[in-house]
């Protein structure tokens, strides 16, 4: 003969199904926060490869990050590029131009004191960059994306199109943000690179590129 539930079997199921869920949960958490560590690494390791291919080549190489396919390409060119210290600003600059006029002529004597500026270089996909040394791209992984990537040579943080961070060789680069994040999140994770050492590091939250220390600049613009 059937017999009714207690009510103790009533909150022992209750509590099981609640203790799943809660298991389900924080593992699909881990394996998310397991996903956005990957990628900090693959970045990381990317950065190793584009240092070490701009030294042992001896030419210019960069790396693109993709930010709507949330993919990283290395690129190299054997056009010469080179940096120039941008004018000091403020004090050093004189007066701020008043007119568009005034505005016009200084930007025309700069370019004078500049001189002719180089054509752009070209680049070219580096292959066997790609998983398994296969292809020439990487993605950073399910669900994984790019929050925004700053390099010395924008004015302001990148989040959507391309973004460049170049390095030369002898192992000068350039210094970076390349913020990382799962879908939804707006902490994520945040690869710093120095352009001294051309080291980077991971670390946790969203750090941006210090203001006031860019320093260099490009004799050519890339496009944007």
């Amino acid at each position: 003969m059937a017999r009714g539930a207690t009510l103790i079997e009533v909150l022992l199921v209750v509590g099981l199904i609640a203790g799943l869920g809660g298991m389900v949960l924080s593992g699909s958490g881990a394996l998310s926060g397991m996903r956005q560590r990957a990628a900090g690494t693959l970045i990381l390791s990317s950065i190793r490869t584009a240092l070490t291919r701009a030294n042992s080549m001896g030419h210019p190489v960069r790396l693109v990050f993709d930010l709507e396919g949330d993919r990283i390409r290395l690129e190299e060119t054997r056009d010469r590029m080179l940096r120039v210290r941008s004018s000091d600003e403020g004090a050093k600059a004189g007066a701020e131009a008043a007119t568009e006029l005034e505005k016009a002529a200084a930007e025309y004597a700069r370019e004078i004191v500049q001189g002719p500026r180089a054509p752009s270089a070209g680049f070219s996909p580096v292959p066997g960059f790609g998983a398994d040394g296969e292809g020439s791209e990487r993605e950073l992984g399910t669900g994984i994306r790019f929050l925004q990537v700053q390099t010395e040579h924008d004015l302001e943080p990148r989040t959507e199109g391309q973004a460049y961070l170049y390095f030369w060789p002898g192992g000068g680069t350039e210094r970076a943000s390349i913020q990382i994040g799962r879908q939804g999140d707006s902490t994520g994770l945040t690869i710093l690179v120095s352009a001294l050492t051309g080291r980077a590091r991971l670390q946790r939250g969203r750090i941006e590129l210090e203001e006031g220390r860019r320093d260099l600049d490009f004799q050519e613009r890339e496009e944007p």
